[in-house]
């Protein structure tokens, strides 16, 4: 018998045991549909007959002659066993749930046997659905049975199409098996989920008699004396056997005390010295900053100690029945007492009132932290004692008067500490709290409404259950004041610290944000986004962790937790579609990713490739816009793809939209194709100075739908691309900044033409914005009775100086003219003379150019003016 057959037997006895089955529960029936006809029926334990091997493999030894012919071969062994285990399996499960009604561990149990039926039955269905495809190809290569009337194919294909067909068969049968078995096996699990919640319901509203009536109060005081000597008995007992280990005990107690003790004393001062180097009156950012790095902190040390004290008594196997359940709940109850305690000393600071979260005055933040701790002491000693009390079978009438008497405790204290005033506080703390107009002597007693009134209506339940009967309710509402408010508590001061990290604060950058600007130079506004972004995805993963929580102490079962949560964040299904919120989260988080990668790409390329290389501007600006447009494209693609969506379907429904999106917009498409000529053509491009009807300026951006021009007065105009491509554009620096400059100047008839022409061309060769090839050229371009006019015409090496180095020319030139006594005078150019606008000296930025007039309306050179560069 094969190792996978004992088990199967064995887990099935067990069930079968636990379940109260008669022995021959795998004899009845099954419910899951029969295997094949060709598959061989799984062998009973007594038998050894194998399965039928195939004709190649069969023995060499002459069959029978009256025997039939060996069935043809199926599937093998490891295909089979997996499915009709499953099929045991779940039948068992469903007939062991009928002899299960309120057993919680049974329940449990089975339902950690039903969670791996599930698994399996996945597992094999994924393993056999490949063969199943593998022998549907192969069918497929054989090609269609002649129909009638055509030649019979050959019988050695017959035989393998017939061989094929069954396999097929018997693999799609196996796979509906394991099929059925996970359908089962999930009804099966809604059945043990109700089974659960029906059972809890019932014993938390199940009512017993009061116990504040003269009958029950007598019932104890009978009882009692056998509870105390029972437990006497039992104490000595373990004192006794603790007795006999004390040489090991006492040392590791006392070494782990003392360790833990001069630990805890270092933490503390090293916290108090770090505190002293931050401003005496530190702001809310610090002071939650500080907690949530104090208050895990302050939890570490003692939770280490109490852990290695548990450990250390069950080392010593001190830990022995009935002190093991009650050694747990102290152990866990401790850990809970360590949390509760830093949080609120983390929040409420007694005797720090510099650090304290709460803007409560010293008394107040006392006696606030001196009824937590009351409450969570409460708390721990009644699960102790109810714990030892199942131990020791301690009867029904004791246990419930000790959980009266610990509710009533608990809604006592709870009590006094709703009627604890919340005094603000006083001092300089005033001011940075923001309490200035708040009277220090007012005494709110029941503010803030919106958390007192709920624990009021929690207290008065917690007493009027109890005193009912119904104290498995009342105690159920106490202990969740102190878990959940745990949980909840923590979650806060996690979410302040989250905030504080984030958030800026005095006019400060975030530490986010510094760090950013930091690391890569992030501009503000970028930061401020990043940072949002990181507190929203902190957040949701600080709510994802602390509702499982609160579900648990609810009394929720951690399965059933467990698959909600898997189905909310991995897949739930709304009609037809399959949603997932873990992938639509990982999308935008990875679609973040990349565009923050590819805007760190367009910096390092502009700041460490471009700006070296010495590129121009344009070819920078549109290999920038490229990068850009292709890293959000490509960070769309990937992240839609990556959040669960067929980018095949995305391009049907663009391809289905494209007609009505080139109908309804025509203007966008048109600006959108104009953009990516511009991009890619560059007819003008960023630094040029345009002409676009009567505005002029610099191209300082071009975007895929319009193109910002910046004038000479700084104001900025959006230019649509579809004008800059089908209008008139005039570009002074399209193909380079080099421009002409003319002057002209009209001087007395008298004049020397010589002198004055050689006065020009000495003018032009001292200007430095002046290029010596080609030379500049003078002339006389009139004469008459009345004037001379002569003109200067030269190359300029950058038009966006013409202003400027008009100027200067006309300044030489009249300087010039003083010296040889000649009376000139300038003459009014034409437009295509006047082109460059005044500019500053060379070093001034582009946008300070100072305004120029409009380009007139061309007008007709004369004649003689006509010629020359």
């Amino acid at each position: 018998m094969s190792m996978r057959l004992v088990g199967l037997c064995l887990v099935t006895l067990c069930l079968a045991g636990l379940s109260g089955a008669v022995p021959g529960l795998a004899q009845q029936p099954s419910a899951v549909p029969a295997a094949p006809p060709t598959v061989t029926p799984p062998a009973a334990p007594a038998q050894t007959t194998p399965v039928p091997a195939a004709p190649t493999q069969a023995a060499p030894a002459p069959a029978p002659p009256a025997a039939a012919p060996p069935p043809p071969p199926g599937l093998s062994r490891e295909v089979l066993d997996p499915v009709e285990r499953l099929a045991k399996s779940i039948e068992t499960a469903e007939k062991s749930i009928q002899q299960l009604k309120e057993l919680e561990t049974d329940l449990q149990r089975l339902r950690t046997t039903v969670e791996q039926i599930i698994y399996e039955s996945t597992s094999t269905a994924e393993q056999l659905r490949p063969q199943l495809a593998e022998m549907k190809s192969q069918i497929e290569k054989l090609g269609p049975v002649p129909p009638a009337g055509q030649p019979a194919e050959s019988p050695t294909v017959s035989a393998e199409r017939a061989r094929l067909n069954r396999m097929a068969g018997d693999l799609d049968s196996a796979i509906k098996t394991a099929e059925l078995a996970w359908v089962r096996a999930k009804q099966l699990i809604d059945r043990i989920t109700v089974m659960r919640y029906q059972a809890f319901t019932r014993n938390l509203f199940e009512r017993r008699a009061s116990p504040v009536t003269p009958a029950a109060m007598s019932e104890v005081g009978e009882r009692m004396p056998t509870v105390v000597s029972r437990t006497q008995y039992y104490g000595a007992d373990w004192l006794g056997w603790a007795d006999r280990k004390s040489g090991t005990l006492v040392p590791l107690l006392a070494m782990t005390l003392l360790v833990g003790g001069g630990v805890w004393w270092f933490v503390n001062g090293n916290i108090a010295r770090r505190r002293a180097r931050i401003d005496p009156i530190p702001n809310f950012f610090d002071r939650i900053a500080s907690a949530a790095w104090v208050a895990p902190l302050r939890m570490l040390v003692p939770a280490i100690v109490a852990t290695l004290i548990y450990v250390t008594f069950d080392t010593l196997e001190l830990l022995f029945s009935p002190w093991e359940k009650p050694a747990e709940a102290l152990f866990k109850g401790a850990l809970i007492f360590i949390a509760t305690t830093a949080v609120s000393r983390a929040v409420l600071a007694p005797g720090e009132p510099a650090w304290r979260i709460i803007p409560v005055d010293d008394g107040t933040a006392r006696r606030l932290y001196l009824a937590v701790i009351a409450f969570v002491g409460i708390y721990i000693v009644d699960t102790v004692l109810n714990e030892f009390g199942r131990a020791i079978y301690v009867p029904l009438s004791i246990t419930v008067a000790q959980t009266f008497l610990a509710n009533t405790a608990s809604a006592i204290v709870l009590g006094a500490l709703l009627l604890t005033p919340m005094v603000p506080q006083i001092g300089p703390l005033r001011a940075v709290n923001g309490l200035d107009k708040i009277d220090p002597n007012y005494t709110h007693r029941h503010k803030p409404y919106w958390l007192k009134l709920p624990l009021w209506a929690v207290t008065i339940a917690i007493f009027v259950t109890s005193a009912l009967g119904y104290v498995a309710l009342g105690r159920f509402m106490s202990h969740q004041v102190v878990l959940s408010g745990t949980v909840i508590a923590l979650s806060g001061l996690f979410y302040l610290a989250i905030r504080a990290v984030t958030r800026e604060r005095a006019g400060n950058l975030s530490r986010v944000g510094a760090m950013m600007q930091h690391q890569f130079g992030m501009e503000p506004v970028r930061q401020r986004q990043f940072a949002r972004l990181t507190e929203f995805t902190l957040s949701l993963s600080l709510l994802l962790a602390a509702v499982p929580l609160l579900l648990l102490q609810w009394g929720f079962a951690g399965p059933d937790i467990r698959d909600w949560m898997r189905n909310a964040l991995f897949g739930f299904e709304i009609g037809g579609f399959k949603i997932s919120l873990a992938r639509i989260l990982f999308g935008i988080g990875l679609f973040t990713v990349l565009l923050f990668l590819t805007r760190l790409a367009q910096r390092m390329l502009r700041e460490r490739v471009i700006a070296q290389s010495k590129v121009d501007s344009g070819v920078a600006n549109s290999v920038d816009q490229a990068l850009g447009y292709g890293g959000i494209i490509l960070a769309a693609l990937i992240s839609v793809s990556f959040a669960g969506f067929d980018v095949t379907n995305l391009a049907i429904v663009a391809g289905a939209l494209s007609v009505g999106i080139g109908f309804g917009l025509q203007s966008i498409v048109n600006n959108f194709v104009s953009g990516l000529i511009l991009l890619i053509e560059r007819p003008i491009k960023v630094g040029d100075w345009i002409v676009v009807g009567d505005q002029q300026g610099h191209v300082r951006r071009i975007s895929v739908r319009a193109t910002e021009i910046e004038t000479f007065e700084r104001a900025s105009i959006i230019v649509p691309n579809s004008e800059l491509i089908s209008g008139r554009v005039f570009n002074w620096t399209h193909r380079n900044v080099l421009g002409r400059v003319v002057i002209k100047v009209s001087v007395d008839p008298s004049a020397d033409p010589d002198r004055m022409i050689a006065m020009l061309l000495d003018v032009a060769r001292n200007h430095p914005m002046i290029e010596r090839s080609p030379e500049a050229a003078a002339g006389l371009d009139y004469f008459g009775s009345d004037r001379l006019e002569f003109s200067l015409r030269g190359t300029l090496k950058d038009v966006n100086f013409g202003g400027k180095t008009q100027s200067d020319l006309r300044l030489a030139v009249l300087r010039g003219c003083r010296k040889m006594g000649v009376i000139a005078s300038m003459i009014a150019q034409t437009p295509e003379q006047q082109f460059a606008p005044p500019v500053p000296p060379p070093g001034t930025p582009v946008g300070s150019v100072p305004p120029i007039p409009p380009l007139a309306a061309p007008q007709k050179m004369p004649a003689a003016a006509a010629g020359g560069k």
